[in-house]
């Protein structure tokens, strides 16, 4: 098992919302070649599977079908790239800090999940630190930090057969980009944000985060993923019949194929 880097502002999980098509989710990304975890039930209400990487993961996360009553976040978002996740080694003193920036928080949030292994039942625990509804137009931007790292990176999850090892990119687009910048900066410091034209960078390793200027609705967009062998995921996607497209350095998945969110593997 390689466990994840817990350094705060490292970069921990993109989350895609998914609402009450959970299942039909789940095998989306696996056509896609990725290994998913169990079914996961949060003690909040919600429902997931885990794509593991190396140090970071993409969450499918959603409802129980015919639930309305459940995390008013999920139920109310969009399908597609909902939440950039960063990293936290301790939830209250990156609350702390982030406060004292400015930052628009909401209190700090613990609750689990269980997880079924050989040796039987264990809890997954998490504590969160996420920032007030409508902080960013463009999704969900909150702190993450694993009590448990173990019950989420395990050797079994993190093979999978298009060759995925790890997130390296993020794209979005929000029409102001200094508020975006601002809030960025409350959370995660100066040092890691920087503003490059019409575009904004953020820096949480291993991923990149680039959000550009647009009139177009706020959104979260797509995600990189380097892979092992980018033949490999070829055939995966070939034999699969998945639209997608070759790009200098990378395979382009097709937003249809993804519940909205398009996909860059590249080597």
């Amino acid at each position: 098992m390689r466990s994840a880097c817990r350094t705060d502002g490292a970069f921990d999980h993109a989350a895609i919302a998914v609402r009450d098509r959970i299942d039909e989710a789940a095998r989306a990304f696996a056509r896609l070649g990725f290994t998913l975890t169990p079914r996961g039930h949060h003690t909040l209400g919600s429902i997931n599977h885990l794509i593991v990487l190396q140090t970071t993961y993409v969450e499918l996360i959603g409802f129980p079908a015919g639930r309305t009553d459940v995390r008013a976040e999920l139920r109310d978002a969009p399908i597609g790239l909902n939440g950039l996740v960063f990293a936290s080694e301790n939830a209250h003193a990156t609350h702390g800090r982030a406060q004292q920036r400015g930052a628009p928080l909401q209190p700090v949030q613990e609750f689990s999940r269980p997880v079924e292994l050989d040796d039987g039942a264990h809890d997954a625990r998490f504590r969160t630190v996420r920032t007030v509804p409508g902080a960013s137009p463009a999704g969900r931007v909150y702190f993450c930090e694993h009590l448990t790292p173990e019950l989420v990176w395990r050797m079994p999850w993190q093979w999978h057969a298009n060759a995925s090892l790890e997130l390296t990119g993020v794209t979005a687009h929000v029409r102001d980009l200094a508020a975006e910048a601002a809030l960025y900066r409350s959370l995660l410091g100066d040092a890691p944000v920087a503003l490059r034209g019409t575009a904004l960078q953020v820096d949480a390793p291993p991923v990149r985060i680039r959000i550009e200027a647009s009139d177009a609705p706020p959104a979260m967009d797509g995600i990189a993923i380097r892979v092992a062998d980018l033949g490999a995921t070829e055939r995966v996607l070939r034999d699969a019949q998945v639209r997608f497209e070759r790009a200098a350095g990378g395979l382009d998945v097709d937003p249809s194929e993804a519940f909205g969110v398009a996909i860059r593997f590249h080597g």
